[in-house]
């Protein structure tokens, strides 16, 4: 047999010998009495007369390590937030927080800090509106928190997909279909598109067609459905709605997932189950992985926890349309929007709703096929009505809408006809044509809306790295 010895793995056996370590390492193992050398940033500085006193960060955990240096050694060029490399070894210490510290023999400041128009001062708050307005720095805030439990949010929901037998798929962000038909798509054009005067649309120079940034990859995901059965995809989305608000953003990411052979009211099940599977492993996940971040973050908010853990608990809400709306009109003196029959809910109605069903995710399902999207199957006992889902949570709306896809060749057509799409979507008419007519069934899961929901924040902007709106563009 062949053997083969990789020379690239033998170097970086070698290169992680001798790297630093991380303080949320640290932190777990505690190996006290072993020598240690780590890299980060000063987050405090404590001067006295025979040590000084050190809060080193380096943006594993919320924690800082502490570390004590003899006051002699101290670099002079030492302050808030410069990077140092320093060595030592790990002792157990009496101090108020903190049961182990560095006891430093080494200290080298790599960096010092300009702080005179540095945005952050030294044990000082500062507000998430504040903070948003230096995007490019706010990974050096508490704003670290969210970015680690985000990291953890988006491994829960991939482990999730293949112990499920998922195929994760890559679907375009260049598109040239409008997946809901409701016109909020970017479109992409060059810079040259507009420089001369012609008859056909600018927007066609490229591609000698329309295309525009995704709103969904859900269509993408059916095609790929019929041979591989279970299919997801993680990925941004871009959506032109001409809002600043709190609640919206122009680029988000989006979890979406398509599954084969799911028809009729049992396979509609097993889709609410698969929804409610997904949401309670990924927040189970991330909960035994970043207590300390998670609970800096409901600091801000003390009752998201108490709704976080009953959506653990309990089994999600289950909600007929018809139902819901007679609920809001028997409390329509809430709303400033009144509840009617026949139109989609808005988010004060989704909001009273999850309430009403005990402060817990709720799934709102059989809905009219006319407020519903073309591709949604009509249900075999009512073809009024259609095999979709919107999920509703506590303090954030609706997270999480799917259904039933139609699968029925000529009746896909006729909706197609309906919204004026057969042309732009012949090719998704090939997938009745051609797939031994399986059904299928899928949603997405807004996964900003989702975190909002987790953590308990206020603003949509404050749980993603870089949004993008018209007074903050610098990034």
């Amino acid at each position: 047999m062949l053997q083969f010895r990789c020379p690239l793995l033998t170097l970086v056996r070698h290169y992680s010998s001798v790297n630093t370590t991380v303080i949320s390492k640290i932190f777990k193992k505690k190996p006290v009495n072993e020598r240690l050398q780590l890299k980060g940033w000063v987050k405090a500085l404590r001067r006295h007369k025979e040590f000084t006193f050190i809060d080193v960060n380096d943006g594993s955990c919320s924690r800082s390590l502490q570390v004590v240096l003899p006051s002699e050694k101290r670099p002079e060029s030492l302050g808030y937030h410069s990077s140092l490399f320093t060595s030592g070894v790990l002792r157990t210490c009496s101090h108020k927080g903190q049961d182990i510290e560095l006891l430093a023999e080494e200290i080298q400041v790599i960096g010092e800090n300009n702080l005179e128009n540095y945005p952050f001062k030294a044990r000082t708050k500062s507000t998430p509106d504040y903070v948003r307005q230096h995007l490019h720095l706010r990974g050096r805030t508490n704003f670290s928190s969210l970015l680690r439990v985000r990291s953890q949010a988006k491994m829960a929901i991939h482990n999730y997909f293949t112990s499920e037998d998922f195929i994760n798929i890559d679907t375009p962000l260049l598109t040239g279909n409008d997946c809901e038909g409701a016109g909020e798509v970017f479109f992409v054009e060059t810079p040259t598109s507009n420089k001369e005067n012609s008859e056909s649309s600018p927007h066609a120079k490229f591609f000698n067609h329309p295309v525009y940034l995704t709103v969904s990859g859900q269509l993408h995901l059916e095609a790929m459905v019929s041979g591989l059965s279970r299919v997801y995809n993680f990925n941004p989305a871009f959506r032109a709605e001409n809002s600043q608000s709190r609640r919206h953003l122009s680029e988000f990411w989006m979890v979406e997932a398509e599954e084969g052979f799911l028809k009729g009211s049992s396979g509609f099940q097993s889709l609410t189950e698969r929804v409610e599977s997904l949401i309670k492993y990924t927040t189970q996940y991330v909960l035994d992985r970043q207590e300390e971040d998670i609970f800096y973050c409901w600091k801000q908010n003390q009752d998201t926890e108490k709704v976080v853990r009953a959506s653990l608990q309990k089994q999600f809400g289950l909600l007929p349309y018809s139902e819901a709306i007679e609920i809001l009109k028997a409390n329509s003196h809430n709303f400033k929007r009144q509840p009617v029959q026949g139109e989609d809910l808005g988010r004060e109605h989704e909001l009273y709703l999850t309430k009403h069903m005990g402060n817990i995710p709720v799934f709102v399902i059989d809905w009219p096929k006319k407020i519903k999207a073309f591709y949604m199957c009509p249900q075999e006992e009512d073809p009024n009505l259609v095999y979709g889902l919107d999920l509703l949570f506590p303090n954030v709306g609706e997270v999480v809408g799917g259904g039933l896809r139609e699968h029925n060749f000529l009746a896909l057509q006729n909706r197609l006809q309906e919204h004026n799409l057969k042309e732009s979507l012949n090719w998704y008419l090939d997938l009745r044509r051609f797939n031994g007519r399986i059904s299928s069934g899928g949603f997405g899961l807004g996964f900003e809306r989702y975190l909002l929901f987790l953590l308990g924040t206020a603003n949509i902007k404050d749980v993603i790295p870089f949004p993008r709106w018209s007074k903050h563009c610098l990034c």
